[in-house]
């Protein structure tokens, strides 16, 4: 009986150790960059300007998506996509001087070698979030796959960007 009742404990501590590590590891490994899902590398130029982007990849540290209104239509389901990315610390301040600099002039989101947004700077953006409209009117599948492509790339650069760092 009272090896019965110690066999019981020492299944449920080592039950409970096995959740314990199960949850550390994949913890631990959604950390880790996998190169397989960067499909991905976002860019930021100044449109007519050297080509140098003032924003890349490992700037983004996540991306939102939403509608705006096309004011050209009276059909209210003709909706033009928009993609809101966050930027780190660091190049939330380099954006806020850039868009002081650069009243008027369009920034470009570019996506392998393709201008996919853009952003008319109207005033300075000081919140480091930054938004494009998309530049073709895409249908809503093709936005949303943009938006996920674009989500999980950025999931995976921030990770590589801190394994490179150490």
């Amino acid at each position: 009986m009272l090896l019965s009742l110690n066999m019981k404990k020492l299944n449920f501590v080592f039950l409970v150790l096995f959740i314990f590590s199960a949850v550390f590891l994949s913890s631990c490994r959604k950390n880790r960059s996998d190169p397989s899902k960067i499909t991905m590398r976002p860019r930021v130029f100044i449109e007519n300007a050297a080509p140098v982007p003032i924003i890349d990849e490992y700037d983004f540290t996540s991306v939102q998506i939403g509608t705006i209104e096309n004011i050209f239509t009276d059909d209210p389901d003709d909706r033009t996509y928009a993609l809101w990315f966050t930027l780190d610390r660091r190049s939330a301040i380099t954006l806020q001087k850039e868009s002081i600099r650069r009243r008027g002039q369009t920034l470009q989101l570019i996506i392998a070698g393709q201008r996919v947004g853009f952003h008319v700077v109207q005033e300075a953006i000081t919140n480091g979030v930054i938004p494009f409209v998309l530049t073709n009117n895409l249908p809503e599948e093709n936005a949303m796959m943009l938006y996920r492509e674009l989500s999980q790339s950025i999931v995976h650069l921030q990770a590589e960007l801190k394994e490179q760092q150490g």
